[in-house]
């Protein structure tokens, strides 16, 4: 019988596969993991079960870094926080949010204790670090698990860059009030970056912006009282560009909040009726635009009469 038939891979073809191999490696999602091509990171067990579990993107953005050992740790950084594997932690707490934001030294003193509130159904005092947490951020802390997910407040609230923000032991997050929600703030990767991590972020928010611009035009600048006003909101970046998508928000004493989307000239238009106030009155109205990651406000007003 003559030799079997063998199956031979020339020196070129093998080494072809190999380079294919090596191209398309960083792409390829075996069980256990999840690569993200926002960043070209992935994201593995036992971080990918953390990361699913605890809303994912929305929650934690995108990952920035790859896994980085620091025995017996490992730890993964993300746009808004980083997570710790310790693998001799019971299984149910192996994974965890580091407490960058307290390693950063961004805490503030405790509250005196003559401006520690009492009975207060929305507001909560933390005595382990001697801050209170309140209203929506209450409801941001609790809904993500708390000081077990994200430590225990570190500041009260605060306005930072016209946004009003607080510090967790693990988290920065910030209160949008067009949407009128609390989200996370890219404190992962400031973080990454101040340990020399070179933290690879998604494109759509690498490098710095344009600031965001709102315009407001009130139509008519005297008005009685039960008339109605109309206006326009224009939002811009700072060159002028229009910015379409972007939510605005307009708020006049005494009258529901309107709430649009700018089109694709970045304009939008409401009306809204002109309460019963005393003749003379001078009201100010309040725009505000986000476009998810840029925010700015303005004021105008106009004057009841008679």
């Amino acid at each position: 019988m003559g030799e079997p038939f063998r199956f031979r891979l020339s020196i070129p073809a093998a080494g072809l596969l190999l380079a294919l191999g090596l191209l398309l490696s960083p792409r390829t999602q075996g069980p256990g993991e999840r690569f993200f091509p926002e960043t070209g990171h992935t994201v593995r067990e036992p971080f990918l079960r953390f990361f699913e579990a605890h809303g994912g993107v929305d929650f934690l953005g995108y990952p920035i870094t790859p896994a980085v050992p620091e025995p017996p740790d490992q730890i993964q950084c993300f746009q808004y926080a980083c997570l710790r594997w310790d693998p001799l932690a019971p299984p149910e707490e192996a994974v965890q949010l580091l407490p960058i934001a307290e390693a950063m030294g961004l805490g503030a003193p405790p509250l005196p204790p003559e401006r520690i509130p009492l009975g207060r159904p929305f507001r909560r005092y933390v005595p382990e670090t001697g801050h209170t947490v309140s209203a929506m951020f209450l409801a941001f802390w609790l809904r993500h698990g708390g000081a077990k997910i994200l430590g225990n407040p570190i500041t009260e609230p605060f306005l930072e860059n016209g946004r009003i923000v607080q510090v967790f032991q693990r988290m920065k997050v910030g209160w949008d009030p067009v949407d009128q929600q609390v989200r996370p703030l890219p404190l992962g990767e400031l973080y990454a970056q101040a340990r020399g991590m070179s933290p690879r972020v998604p494109a759509r928010i690498a490098g710095p912006m344009p600031a965001l611009r709102v315009h407001l035009l009130l139509h008519r600048p005297i008005v009685a009282a039960g008339e109605v006003q109309r206006v326009t909101v224009l939002v811009t970046d700072e060159t002028g560009r229009p910015v379409p998508q972007a939510r605005v928000r307009v708020e006049a004493p005494g009258a529901d909040p309107l709430e649009r989307i700018t089109d694709e000239q970045g304009k939008a238009e409401g009306a809204f009726g002109v309460g019963a106030f005393p003749s003379g009155t001078l009201v100010e109205v309040r725009a505000v635009a986000s476009d998810g990651v840029r925010q700015a406000e303005t004021f105008a007003a106009f004057r009841v009469w008679p």
